[in-house]
């Protein structure tokens, strides 16, 4: 497994440098000048293109690539046009504020949704099963930003118990617990959107797992031995159902420094999401390209993590 993993950490090298090459030509073969917004319309044509060509605007693609692939190497992932700061400032003071939402809402998904799809399963056709199904189709169904307007709509407005967006009351100056406490509350309806949302797709996977697995010969097996329903379910079948909720669960988890773009917006949460989407409507390259790359980091890891539980899910999965 120690040599499965080296060698997967080397080839995300080469895969991450064609990743940044993609992206990198695209973003900077869109036409128009992201640079105009910061330029004084009453500045000289002349002033304006001489700026324009020492900040190497005018140099070719490969160049251009060059000389961001050799900064970034160091750490330096660019200056933001927008904020006039260094991207990986930025970045830094979002990403903590992602995790604290996404890690949350994930982790409520599958502990809540995991379970509910065994006992689904186990209760085939039951009002429970017919209950848990139709929740998860609306699950699966409705956009996230529908349900967070219902979310905002509902519980903000006319029941009053939540904020509508934000991390922070404005101006209020809470510290130490009360400002834990007040992170908490606003953050509770993004959370309930977002693990809703994922909820519904852990619980049908989960469900559609076990009751394949149900169907196995070793599962008539321990049956027949006289083993209980509930050592068979949990000790022999779910361990085996969980390799396409682990599949599942990784890729939500390369996607979790995204932030859950439209979901993120919707409340004003100042995560990941926010910023990939104002950076994006801002034209601000150096920040688009940082947090697409880190997206993709975040991806590939995830991949290898879903291969290594794999294995501790199944001991028949060998990586030789």
């Amino acid at each position: 497994m120690y040599k499965y993993i080296i060698r997967r950490l080397l080839l995300m090298i080469p895969v991450l440098i064609g990743v940044s090459i993609i992206i990198f030509s695209l973003i900077h073969m869109a036409p128009g000048d992201p640079y105009s917004a910061m330029i004084d319309p009453n500045t000289p044509t002349e002033e304006i293109e001489n700026m324009l060509r020492n900040i190497g605007y005018y140099d070719s693609l490969p160049v251009k690539y060059t000389k961001w692939i050799s900064r970034a190497l160091t750490g330096d992932l660019g200056f933001s046009i927008r904020y006039q700061e260094p991207v990986v400032n930025i970045i830094g003071r979002r990403i903590g504020n992602t995790l604290l939402l996404s890690v949350l809402s994930l982790t409520l998904s599958v502990v809540i949704a995991v379970p509910l799809g065994v006992i689904s399963a186990t209760k085939q056709y039951s009002k429970f099963d017919y209950i848990a199904t139709i929740f998860a189709f609306i699950g699966m169904s409705l956009p996230a930003f529908f349900f967070a307007l219902l979310m905002i709509k509902f519980l903000a407005f006319d029941l009053k118990l939540f904020p509508i967006s934000g991390m922070q009351t404005i101006g209020s100056g809470y510290t130490g617990i009360r400002l834990v406490l007040d992170v908490m509350h606003h953050m509770m309806l993004p959370v309930i959107v977002l693990s809703l949302l994922q909820m519904a797709s852990f619980m049908r996977y989960s469900r559609s797992s076990v009751l394949e697995v149900f169907k196995q010969d070793y599962i008539r097996t321990a049956r027949a031995k006289g083993l209980s329903e509930r050592l068979v379910i949990y000790r022999h079948a779910l361990r085996n159902a969980l390799i396409p909720v682990i599949t599942l669960l990784s890729s939500s988890l390369g996607f979790i420094l995204s932030g859950a773009i439209l979901t993120e917006t919707v409340f004003s949460w100042p995560g990941m999401g926010t910023l990939i989407y104002q950076s994006i409507l801002n034209r601000d390259y150096p920040l688009v390209i940082a947090s697409t790359m880190l997206l993709s980091i975040c991806v590939l890891f995830a991949n290898l993590l879903a291969d290594i539980l794999y294995a501790v899910a199944d001991p028949r999965i060998k990586y030789n």
